[in-house]
């Protein structure tokens, strides 16, 4: 097991299904049910805004994820890195994304890809 698997942990929720959450709507919904919970594409801190496109809903425990791996690639920015990316991937028409790309770029490179269902 590689030392940023160690460090940050389960990348992946097994077994969940959001295909049947196809809009905004029903993602709040869930969201209001602590089911899932609201995730910055880009976090604030790194230059995000708080407007619906850089507003995506996932399992809490992504949530947490995302920042750990936020936190490397906020290291990595402060020392060499020129740009962060984070992409979300989906299936289907689901509005909750079934995996994130985050990527640093610059001297040193960071990639990472959290698998959610």
């Amino acid at each position: 097991m590689g030392f940023l698997k160690k460090l940050l942990g389960k990348k992946e929720i097994e077994g969940i299904d959001f295909s049947a959450v196809k809009t905004n709507e029903m993602a709040k919904e869930l969201c209001e049910k602590k089911e899932l919970a609201m995730l910055y594409i880009v976090p604030l801190r790194f230059g995000g805004e708080e407007e619906s496109n850089n507003i995506l809903y996932v399992p809490p425990e992504i949530v947490d994820l995302k920042q750990r791996y936020d936190s490397v690639a906020e290291k990595l920015l402060l020392e060499s890195g020129t740009r962060y990316i984070c992409t979300p991937e989906y299936k289907g028409k689901s509005f909750v994304p079934s995996a994130l790309h985050i990527a640093v770029t610059g001297k040193t490179r960071f990639t990472q890809t959290i698998k959610i269902w």
